[in-house]
């Protein structure tokens, strides 16, 4: 949001950010911002919270215990009854406020509410997959009912359905989509890579974190990952602590958020230095700092870290399950590609690309298909195909 102080962090919360702002300040439209919260009341409110410019965020508080008859369902049940008086709430907002279109950002509990708002008004809706949700859903399935994840799984089906065109990040990601989620889409589908301004981040520190380098001469290890187990921090600390069973001079950073009582907080934090959330100019610091990113990732299909590595000249070395894999293997950095479930076989692959810049193919190929200006336009071209598509529908 406009007047917040707060870090963005996230694919999906930058791509707000920055597309809110490409489109009020190169077209005369206007940007409506849902945001959700949860709340212990028994009813969903939704109010105005912010008016900038042309743009406007409105906040929809839901009632928790609401959404945890799905998330702890004991037996699948239809979701939209359930959620029925959530979704009446954006039925009436979006009546009101008659967009034109609806962007889901990304996709989960919330963004399916949004979805199914949007069929009952016969609003066109298009869909960015930021991620795939029911591989993440996998992930962390202790967290909900089996009757649960059966009813989330399908809601990432319903995006596929009732969506009038689909946005993903890379080949990579729609293959999978289309393998694993919803095999028999016929909806459109296109490739837009996440948008990166690199000559303006890359300009953003060109001094180095002197705080950061405790060790005269060490080889610089970092990783920027939300705490989570997508993200494979376990994989990281292994890494750490065989470094320094083996005496090697290296050093390991990470920017990252461990909860209080997690189990391996002690431990993370006596082998790897970590750092809380960091401002753009801070992660252009912190990459500028590094000899070596990490990015062990157990699936990630757009990290924005691997951007931010190309715009500052660091090498960043990812696992098999990170959507730039075939850009990597394509364009001569397949050296970059590790398998992390060896530490050892790690170790070896560290030490081959270790002050080893990126191949300069591989540069150019990813500054050309994540540049800012073509992603937007490209955005706003799929925005008014799929609308001039409704408008001939409804004669």
């Amino acid at each position: 949001m406009p007047n917040s102080e707060a870090v963005s962090q996230g694919g999906p919360a930058n791509f707000a950010k920055l597309f809110s702002r490409h489109i009020v300040d190169t077209t005369d439209h206007r940007w409506i911002g849902i945001i959700f919260r949860a709340s212990e009341s028994k009813a969903s409110r939704l109010r105005r919270i912010l008016s900038f410019g042309r743009k406007d965020y409105f906040k929809l508080y839901f009632p928790k215990r609401t959404f945890k008859k799905i998330t702890k369902a004991k037996k699948v049940e239809d979701s939209s009854i359930i959620l029925s008086g959530v979704i009446g709430r954006v039925v009436s907002f979006i009546k009101k406020e008659k967009p034109d279109i609806v962007f889901l950002n990304g996709f989960g509990l919330f963004n399916w509410v949004l979805l199914k708002a949007a069929e009952k008004t016969n609003t066109p809706v298009v869909i960015q997959h930021a991620g795939i949700w029911t591989k993440e859903l996998r992930l962390h399935k202790y967290l909900y009912s089996r009757a649960g994840l059966k009813m989330m799984e399908k809601m990432e089906k319903d995006s596929t359905r009732l969506s009038s065109a689909e946005v993903f990040l890379n080949t990579w990601s729609r293959d999978y989509y289309r393998r694993n989620v919803a095999q028999n889409s016929g909806n459109e589908s296109v490739v837009i890579p996440l948008p990166f301004d690199f000559e303006t981040f890359g300009k953003l520190s060109k001094t180095h974190k002197k705080s950061l380098i405790t060790m005269p001469g060490a080889f610089k290890i970092g990783t920027i990952a939300r705490w989570d187990n997508i993200k494979n921090h376990k994989a990281i600390l292994a890494l750490a602590r065989a470094a320094g069973r083996l005496h090697l001079p290296w050093q390991f950073y990470a920017v990252t958020k461990i909860p209080e009582k997690h189990c391996l907080k002690n431990s993370y934090k006596k082998n790897i230095e970590t750092i809380p959330a960091l401002d753009r100019t801070g992660i252009s610091d912190f990459c500028n700092s590094m000899d070596l990113l990490v990015l062990p990732s157990i699936f990630d299909v757009s990290p924005t870290v691997a951007l931010e590595a190309v715009a500052t000249g660091t090498p960043i070395a990812i696992s098999n399950n990170v959507g730039y894999v075939n850009d990597f293997k394509r364009y001569g950095a397949r050296k970059w590609v590790i398998d992390f479930r060896n530490t050892a076989k790690v170790l070896t692959s560290i030490k081959k690309i270790a002050q080893k810049p990126l191949p300069n193919s591989l540069r150019e190929q990813i500054v050309a298909k994540h540049d800012h200006e073509k992603v937007f336009s490209a955005y706003l071209d799929l925005f008014y195909e799929t609308v001039a598509k409704t408008k001939i529908k409804k004669r």
